[in-house]
């Protein structure tokens, strides 16, 4: 009775609520509205007054008249208050239709008066009565509109009073609101005691029960009853267990089939996962191959610059070979610096081709990029096209509507002035009947003009009606207008009272729904105490009654007790081999029993781990997302390999020019770039291993918490039962519904308990995968740094080289214009030989022919006295002879045929094997220069830049040679004086500071660390 007289009263408060809600909303409308019917009342009340009051002086005025009174009504509309401009537009429209009938009239007595002769001169007077008349009515709009204003405030103050009002009834509401919730949880209290009550009489019951059913089943010994329900109980337990094992297998069929659309659902997950993924990682990947682009192109560009000089050098070598070869000379050094020079060549070709190929597969990767990132720009340019088309759809119905006011406007006033025009247009016609006299043909006019006039008033009365109509309707659209102006700023000013009271509102309305909420609540624990009451009540009744039914069957027993004694005794035998499966019976009914009784706290428990069984779904799920991390960290990491690979194997390029510099400072900033992107990896992977780690841990802790839990269950399980078999050591009978029902708890439990511990096991093949997994990680991680760092040393290496290749070229560009300027002098130095070769000749035959065997061995020790001062060193044996053989390269030195005495093409190289010779070796040795100068035609020239140029080519030559050569030429004699000089720079040409200079290292040598030797490229 309480619930539903509580149930009335929130039903009550409620359409309270509701009713008071739509009062405020309908007093609102009513109030605007009678506010509009009362404006509108008072603009017509003067409206009409000015209609009586002219119409007895409309059917007086004459013609001339009207002027005056338009300038009269201009003079009004000009000199009226600002505040009553609805009143003045009123007032304006129906004084330009009294004007308008006034002219009417004033034609039609206009013709009357011409006919008649009478001429009117009491316009004066009614144009001034008229004025006093709107003299007066301007008075009176001045009075409504501050009778209005007044209204105007006396509303805001009602307004004002009706919001205080709102607020003293939401306090009242609110203390009612807490008194009954105060009331309900009084009410509450005093239910939470009857249900304690109630729940401690119902335990007592179930005690006294037990102890009857107790005493009832130990005096209850028929055997007949017992076989029957042993046979019965038989039966039933193989039907329940062949439905138990068909409703198993359906349950298992649908788990599996749960299994695998769980599975198909986290695998599409996964490849959505896994496509998102490969996607930013093609994004990326196109900007890498970006940058590789623009670094290719820098490093073709440069390709180009050294191939150009090359070609150069190429040009300036065959040049240099065809003025140094004669028509019938070719040398072994010529044609073995030609074909190094071809071998360069092939192998910069070969280069060129790998490099273009490169180009080619880069320009193609390219142009995939771009078809991709051209893709994504036309979706992104679909979607803010549909974005622009929307914002120029609402844009275009926003302008639509703004010129649909403008044309609203525009009509009215074309209205108005047509209404003007149309006033004005009548005056024409008065000024035409001038003439006193009056023939036929005039009344005939005249007649013509009033059958016309007629007309003309016809159509002027329906245009009057359609324009009063459009004034009707043009009023109340400026009555509108007026009204939404002034609601916009009633609205502008109540915006933060509204979001005040709004917000009161919501607060009032959450704490309405939660105490309805907790109103159901209450409700549904009150309908279930009640049921629980009721029946608790009718157990109690069927106890009583059964009660007294076994204690008069107890009676009766105890009569029939005394006669089947003996038939006991006979039994007993039978009984012993029954009681056997009596007791399992029994144990099994004791352990349901206490399954019952705890059933409660064993569903508690089972929702806790359905929970958990959630959680390991989840944790299934990030273990997945995790192994599919760990793929994608190994692809990047083999990525990172194989782009340190591609790192290593790109070999520097050699530059002729000085701007080469600029270039490897751009390459090797470029690469710090990438190893700083491969560090900033290897610390993001190295992150990643550490969450990895601490998500295992977890894992791991929940899955031993998970088993612990489980093991405790199984404890106190075991437990209970052991409890219940001590202590319940007599038998008892449970129904077959309640043994079914336990069976079937038994079973779930152990289903739930055998799949927690198929998860956890799982769980732990994950992990140790995951272990696995972050041990590869770490392996290749170290693998990596170990690649950082011999790229670091390769690159320090190619550095140390690339600066001496370039102070190399620098040297070879100063050594090539010293030689330029040496040449020039030799060119002109041979051409003084040209001119002096006779007298050289006859110089060289009287030396030869004048000199005996005595003289010359004279000569020789004079000769070897000489030098000893110039080679600073005198010796005279054998090993302090100078050897000419000894030059480190297989070519000739460039001394030999100087020193040796060579004549020419026709005379064969001299190959000196030991130092002592002959008096006429030494002979020929001293005056080979003077030979030469004497004998030697046009070809000497030629000859002399053939050695020059293949003494430019030779570049490892002993400093011995070299001051052999020295001791030769400085003992020229007095004749011979353009040879010394040539023998001069000779000499300077074969010391040059790069002679001796150790070669370069092999392009093709990577060192090691660890290693030793040249790195093989597969």
């Amino acid at each position: 009775m309480e619930d539903n007289a509580k149930k009335e009263k929130i039903a009550a408060a409620k359409k309270k609520l509701k009713q008071f809600q739509r009062s405020g909303r309908a007093r609102s409308l009513s109030r605007t509205r009678e506010s509009t019917e009362r404006e509108a009342q008072k603009e017509n009340e003067p409206i009409e007054k000015m209609g009586r009051k002219n119409s007895p002086v409309e059917h007086k005025i004459p013609t001339p008249e009207i002027i005056n009174s338009q300038a009269s009504g201009e003079t009004f509309f000009e000199h009226g208050s600002p505040n009553n401009g609805n009143y003045e537009r009123a007032t304006a429209s129906t004084e330009s239709l009294h004007q308008l009938s006034r002219q009417i009239n004033g034609l039609l007595l206009e013709s009357g008066t011409i006919l008649d002769g009478d001429d009117s001169r009491n316009g004066m007077q009614e144009l001034e009565e008229r004025n006093r008349e709107l003299a007066a009515l301007l008075e009176k709009h001045v009075q409504t509109n501050e009778q209005l204003n007044s209204q105007n405030q006396q509303l805001r103050d009602h307004s004002k009073a009706l919001q205080d009002q709102l607020e003293a009834e939401r306090n009242l509401f609110h203390e009612k609101q807490k008194k009954d919730i105060g009331s309900l949880k009084e009410q509450l209290q005093v239910h939470i005691q009857t249900i304690g009550i109630l729940v401690a009489e119902k335990t007592e019951l179930q005690s006294q029960v037990s102890q009857s059913q107790r005493v009832s089943e130990q005096r209850l010994e028929e055997i007949e009853e017992l076989n029957g329900r042993l046979k019965a109980s038989r039966q039933r337990v193989s039907d329940l267990e062949r439905s138990l094992s068909t409703s198993s297998q359906s349950s298992q069929s649908l788990q599996k089939s749960a299994a695998e659309h769980s599975k198909e659902n986290e695998r599409l997950k996964m490849d959505l996962y896994s496509s998102k993924k490969h996607k930013e990682e093609l994004q990326q990947q196109t900007l890498e191959l970006q940058e590789q682009l623009q670094l290719k192109t820098a490093e073709n560009g440069t390709l180009h610059i050294s191939i150009t000089d090359l070609e150069k050098r190429l040009e300036m070598a065959e040049l240099y070979a065809q003025q140094l070869s004669g028509e019938n000379e070719s040398s072994q050094g010529n044609i073995e610096v030609l074909n190094n020079l071809q071998k360069e060549r092939d192998n910069l070709l070969e280069r060129l081709k790998q490099h273009e190929n490169l180009n080619q597969k880069l320009q193609h990767e390219r142009d995939q990029v771009t078809d991709q990132y051209q893709q994504y720009t036309d979706q992104l340019r679909h979607q803010s096209q549909q974005l622009t088309q929307q914002i120029t759809v609402l844009t275009e119905e926003r302008e639509q509507l703004l010129n649909r006011q403008h044309e609203l406007e525009g009509s009215v006033r074309d209205l108005q002035k047509k209404v003007e025009d149309f006033g004005n247009t009548p005056a024409a016609p008065i000024l035409q009947p001038q003439t006193p006299t009056v023939p036929l043909e005039v009344e005939q006019e005249l007649e013509s003009l009033r059958s016309n006039m007629t007309q003309a008033t016809e159509t002027l009365e329906s245009q009057v009606r359609d324009n009063m109509q459009l004034s009707r309707l043009l009023e109340e659209k400026e009555d509108r207008i007026s009204m939404l102006e002034r609601t916009m700023e009633e609205l502008d000013q109540r915006e933060g009272d509204q979001a005040q009271l709004l917000e009161s509102i919501q607060s009032d309305r959450t704490a309405l729904s939660r105490a309805l909420t907790q109103n159901k609540e209450l409700k549904g624990q009150l309908t279930e105490l009640q049921a629980g009451f009721v029946k608790m009540s009718k157990d109690n009744m069927e106890l009583v009654t059964r009660f007294q039914t076994e204690q008069y069957s107890l009676n009766e027993v105890h009569a029939k007790l005394a006669a089947k004694d003996k038939e006991l005794r006979d039994m007993e035998q039978m009984l012993s081999t029954k009681e056997t499966e009596l007791s399992k019976l029994h144990e099994t009914s004791q352990q349901a029993e206490k399954v019952s009784y705890q059933h409660d706290q064993i569903k508690d428990r089972l929702r806790h781990y359905e929970a958990q069984a959630q959680l390991v779904d989840t944790l299934q799920n990030e273990l997945t997302s995790a192994q599919d991390m760990m793929d994608a960290l190994t692809t990047q990491n083999n990525e990172l390999r194989t782009m340190l690979i591609k790192a290593t194997e790109i070999k520097p390029v050699t530059h002729s020019n000085n701007n080469s510099c600029d270039d490897d400072t751009e390459n090797s900033n470029q690469r710090d770039e990438i190893i700083q992107s491969l560090q900033d990896t290897i610390k993001q992977l190295e992150n990643e291993r550490g969450q990895m780690y601490e998500n295992l841990k977890e894992q791991r802790q929940l899955s031993d918490r998970l088993g612990i839990q489980i093991a405790d269950l199984n404890e106190e399980l075991i437990r209970k039962t052991a409890d219940c078999q001590s202590s319940d050591s007599e038998h008892q009978t449970i129904s077959r519904s309640e043994y079914i029902e336990l069976r079937t708890a038994m079973e779930m439990i152990q289903e739930k308990y055998m799949h927690v511990m198929q998860d956890k096991a799982e769980l732990s093949d994950k992990a140790d995968q995951l272990e696995h997994l972050v041990l590869q990680l770490q392996g290749e991680s170290e693998t990596i740094g170990e690649y950082i760092s011999l790229y670091h040393h390769q690159r320090a290496l190619l550095q140390q080289r690339e600066s001496q290749k370039n102070d190399y070229i620098a040297q070879l560009a100063g050594d090539r214009e010293q030689l330029q300027d040496k040449l020039g002098e030799l060119q002109a130095l041979v051409m003084q030989l040209l001119g002096e070769r006779n007298m050289l000749h006859s110089y060289s035959e009287e030396s030869h022919f004048t000199l005996t065997p005595g003289l010359q061995q004279q000569e020789r020790k004079e000769h070897h006295s000489h030098l000893r001062p110039a080679n600073g060193v005198a010796s005279s044996r054998e090993s302090d002879w100078p050897d000419y053989t000894s030059s480190e390269s297989d070519t000739d030195s460039e001394v030999e045929p100087i020193v040796g005495g060579q004549q020419g093409p026709a005379t064969p190289d001299l190959h000196l094997s030991s130092p002592p010779v002959s008096l006429q070796d030494g002979a020929l040795s001293i005056n080979s220069v003077v030979k030469e100068n004497g004998h030697s035609d046009a070809g000497s020239v030629d000859q002399l830049q053939q050695h020059h140029h293949h003494y430019h080519r030779q570049r490892h030559h002993s400093h011995s040679n070299h001051e052999a050569e020295h001791a030769v030429m400085t003992r020229p004699t007095e004749n011979n004086g353009t040879a010394h000089k040539i023998l001069t720079l000779l000499t300077e040409l074969g010391h040059s500071h790069l002679v001796e200079q150790v070669p370069l290292i092999d392009r093709n040598f990577l060192p090691c660390k660890f290693c030793k030797g040249a790195v093989q490229i597969v």
